[in-house]
Order: structure tokens, then C-alpha cells, then sequence
């Protein structure tokens, strides 16, 4: 079994710039193009290094002939996976691929912006006024919102492979399945990631409502004080209308989770998943930072 774990920003990366491979070879056509690429994005300091892979054709003499060397896609993801530490510069790069891109196959379509809005942005998409059949595609702004999205979510992988790693597969799993459009999947997995971190925490029935109420550390003193379960902390509040808030949130979170996953009673809509695996990340960070389970 391995130790390490490539961080979900890569294996997202990954999965994308295997997306955008075919791509690739639409936009880099002719000697010259990689070049450009590179420059317009900031990254002219690599182009000594990856030209060769991003020119289409060599010249003997005057006689023009394909490349043995072009392979535009593997250096794509190469030059992502080198600069992926640098969010401003893979937002550039990125951004400067998909503005060279005329049309996105409609298959394609979901998983990209699904990749995107783990990495932290969103793919706006424009119909150019004198070609119906092309599109001009960008980026949303970069913000500081999303960079430091990543850092929390680096923080959470980090987290979880020092002191749960046994619980990353569910995590990578979530992900991947967010990004293959298997939203119910996604979901399922955030609901057993929950569940499982949680059941750590009770170590007498390891029951993960006990194991929440052990992370909040919530009471109600006085002689007003409800029966430490579900029921009895959500019949206290609809009496009194206080305490036991995160307590609520993440019970509610779990609750919803098990009616959305697989074989729940809805169909999650891409809205319903990301809103869970963001809810997901964000409980575990809190936990994290709380000191709670590590």
C-alpha cells in the first residue's frame, strides 16, 4: 500500500489536462503557436524547455515535415503539474488554453467546468457575434477567495493523509466522481466520509451522531436539558431555540446527504454535489483546526 497520495489538485489536473490533450492539438497547429502560448500566459521562462514538444513540424532545408517530438497535451500536463504551486500563473496558463479554443465538445463540457470548480473557478462561456457555431471561452476572475479556497483544501489533504488516510479514498473518490458527473456518487462518498471521521470520534458505540457531539463539545446546563440524541437535541431547540448549532448543521448536512446519495429519495442536481463537497471540506477543516480528530 502506498504512503503518499499525489494532493487532489494534481490528480484534478490530471484529469483535465487529459481532457484538454485533444484540444491541444486543435489550437498548437503550426510552429510558432506553443511559443505563443507560453509568452501570453507569463510562462515564457519554459519555453526553452517545452518548445520542442509544442512545434508541430521540423525543417530539412527548405522540406517541411511532421515533428517526431510534438506532443502538445503531455507537455500541457506537464506544465501544469510545474506550476501548479503558483495559482495566479496556472490560472494564466489555463485561462490563455481556453481562450484559444473555438468549440468544446458538448460531452466535454460538464466534466471541464466540474474539474474548474474543484480547482477553484468557473469557465464563462460567450457566443461569438459572427460565428454561432464558435464560442469564446474564460475564466472567471482570479480572487483571493479562491486562492485561499486551495490553501484550505491543501490544509484538509494534508490533514487527512497525516491523521485519517485511511479515509482519503473516500475523499479522492468524492472528487472524482464530481468530476465525471456522478453527482449521486459524490455525494455518497461525502456522506461516508462524514460518517466515518465522525464514528472515530465515539469510541464507546461508535455512533457518529455521538462522535459530532463530542467534536462541538455542545451542552445546555440547567435543569432545562435534553436527551443526548437526535430527537431529544432537535425537539430541545424547537422548544427553546437555542445551543447545539453546529451540532444541528452537521447532523442536517449528514441527513441530507443520505436523502441525495445513492438510492436516496432525489436526484442531486451538479449544484446539490458541490454544495455537499465543499459543506464536507469545510466540516473536516473546522475539525482540523479545532483540533478535533488529529
Amino acid at each position: 500500500m502506498f504512503e503518499l497520495m499525489d494532493s487532489q489538485e494534481k490528480i484534478v489536473l490530471a484529469q483535465m489536462s487529459k481532457l484538454l490533450s485533444k484540444y491541444a492539438y486543435r489550437i498548437i497547429k503550426e510552429n510558432g503557436d506553443g511559443k505563443s502560448l507560453l509568452e501570453c500566459s507569463g510562462l515564457s521562462s519554459l519555453i526553452d524547455k517545452y518548445n520542442i514538444y509544442l512545434e508541430p513540424h521540423s525543417f530539412n532545408g527548405s522540406w517541411k515535415n511532421p515533428s517526431i517530438y510534438y506532443n502538445p497535451g503531455s507537455a500541457i500536463n506537464d506544465i501544469c503539474s510545474e506550476i501548479e504551486s503558483n495559482k495566479k500563473a496556472l490560472g494564466m496558463f489555463l485561462n490563455e488554453i481556453f481562450s484559444r479554443i473555438s468549440k468544446i465538445d458538448e460531452d466535454d463540457t460538464n466534466n471541464i467546468e466540474n474539474y474548474l470548480a474543484i480547482l477553484g473557478y468557473k469557465l464563462e462561456i460567450q457566443n461569438k457575434i459572427d460565428d454561432y457555431n464558435s464560442y469564446s471561452y474564460f475564466l472567471a476572475p482570479y480572487t483571493e477567495g479562491v486562492f485561499k479556497r486551495k490553501d484550505d483544501v491543501s490544509y484538509l489533504v494534508n490533514m487527512l493523509s497525516q491523521n485519517n488516510n485511511e479515509l482519503m479514498t473516500y475523499y479522492t473518490e468524492a472528487i472524482s466522481t464530481y468530476g465525471n458527473v456522478e453527482y449521486q456518487g459524490c455525494i455518497g462518498n461525502c456522506r461516508t466520509l462524514l460518517e466515518k471521521f465522525f464514528i472515530k470520534l465515539d469510541l464507546i458505540n461508535n455512533d457518529y451522531a455521538k462522535g459530532i457531539l463530542n467534536a462541538t463539545k455542545e451542552i445546555a446546563s440547567g435543569s432545562n436539558t435534553p436527551r443526548l440524541s437526535i430527537n431529544g437535541i432537535f425537539t430541545f431547540w424547537l422548544e427553546n431555540k437555542t445551543k447545539f448549532n453546529r451540532y444541528r448543521l452537521f447532523i442536517t448536512m449528514y441527513s441530507l446527504m443520505s436523502a441525495l446519495g445513492p438510492h436516496g429519495e432525489e436526484i442531486p442536481s451538479k449544484e446539490d454535489a458541490l454544495m455537499c463537497l465543499r459543506i464536507t471540506e469545510d466540516i473536516l477543516i473546522w475539525c482540523f483546526q479545532n483540533k478535533i480528530g488529529c
